[in-house]
This record gives C-alpha cells, structure tokens and sequence, in this order.
C-alpha cells in the first residue's frame, strides 16, 4: 500500500522527528498533539487551553489530509493529570457533540508526558 506523509504547513511544528500524520490505504493515523499555541508554545497550567488547541490541530490535520472529525474511528488522550479528567470530557465534547451515536472510540490514560507543561495529548485514526 501507498504511504503519503502529510504536514500541514499552518500548524504549530516542535522540532520532534515525526510527521503530522500519515496515511495508509483508507486510514489516516494522527501524531500526537499537545496544545502548542502558534507560537510552539504551551499555554502553561492551562488544561482547557491546551486541551482545545490539540483538538483544533487534529481537525486541522485531519481536514489536511483529506479527512475530518466525523470520520475518527479512535482517539487516545493521554492526560498528565486525573484531576482533569471531568473538564476533558466537557471540552471534548465542544468538539464531538453530545450525542454518543456520533462518538468515536476513547481510550484515556494518565501518563508522564515528554515535556514538563504538557497537561495532554491527543492522536488518532481516522478514515478517508
């Protein structure tokens, strides 16, 4: 199968080796997202902040490579904090609605992340 690499040049890049995301055939898998502004910044302590910017950066790709939110099969967020667990579904939510027949799978995992203000990060699959 044809693998097409795609980084959409409007988006925020940290000088981490990936892609923004890659396709394979009728899927397209998401790199992970942290809530870089568009500065390459964190907006630090804020999780709804940085919770909304990894959303609007996957739709963002998503959108890039031809696809859409509508068309997520599963999403990952990985989250440094519990705590945040409740304000995460409530902004997830701004972007997946509320109707579950809509809802994409989920997996959701408390995780040291890579950076020390990461507060999240969200990847997925999705189809063409």
């Amino acid at each position: 199968m044809t693998r097409t690499i795609f980084n959409n040049p409007n988006l925020p890049r940290s000088k981490s080796p990936h892609s923004n995301a890659v396709r394979i055939g009728n899927l397209i898998f998401v790199s992970g997202f942290p809530g870089y502004d568009d500065n390459v910044q964190i907006p630090k302590g804020d999780f709804a902040a940085q919770m909304r910017l990894a959303l609007k950066h996957v739709k963002a790709t998503l959108e890039y490579a031809g696809s859409s939110i509508d068309k997520i099969g599963k999403v990952n967020i990985y989250l440094d904090r519990r705590a945040d667990f409740d304000q995460m579904n409530e902004i997830y939510q701004e972007f997946f609605g509320t109707d579950p027949s809509g809802w994409p799978a989920r997996t959701t995992v408390e995780a040291r992340l890579p950076r020390p203000d990461f507060l999240l990060e969200i990847d997925c699959v999705a189809e063409v």
